[in-house]
């Protein structure tokens, strides 16, 4: 009985030191290369969409991770359709230097409030979609965004908007 309670002990200990990170955690570790993925969307005649969130500290990025974008119909809507670079700003964990500059330089370029931030970019590198509105001093998540279904077919009628 005392070994199986410091087996217990020593998991928890464990746990709480290496922060229960989630499995699907968005932890970029390369630096974004914005030009080259923009290259890439126009090439392949896909959207480049952005996400800005945090995998560790934004509820509504962790439950988006774990609902809509860990999910095959994503990926397979995803992989046909989308140009989709993630951009991390984790709480507990550290990001290499490199990517973390450049995740906030793209923060700072496109103005980022709050997360989730999803921006969408022409074939040139010029935004014309983002969530939330940037003048929207209080923005509301509408919850169906957690529904895969609803999320692919917002992003399909931006797709269809594409300048």
């Amino acid at each position: 009985m005392f070994i199986v309670k410091r087996t217990a002990l020593f998991i928890l200990s464990l746990a709480l030191i290496t922060g229960c990170h989630d499995p699907h955690a968005m932890v970029n570790v390369r630096p974004a290369n914005l030009p080259a993925e923009i290259e890439r969307a126009s090439a392949e005649k896909k959207l480049l969409l952005i996400e800005f969130g945090s995998s560790d500290s934004c509820p509504p990025c962790v439950r988006l991770e774990r609902e809509v974008f860990s999910k095959s119909e994503f990926t397979a809507y995803a992989e046909s359709n989308l140009v989709f670079v993630r951009l991390d700003f984790p709480f507990r964990s550290d990001l290499p230097a490199d990517t973390q500059a450049t995740n906030e330089l793209l923060a700072k370029k496109f103005d980022v409030g709050p997360f989730p931030t999803f921006i969408a970019l022409n074939s040139v590198g010029k935004e014309f979609w983002r969530m939330p509105a940037k003048d929207d001093p209080h923005p509301v998540l509408d919850t169906r965004i957690f529904e895969p279904k609803f999320f692919i077919d917002m992003i399909d009628s931006v797709r269809r908007q594409k300048p």
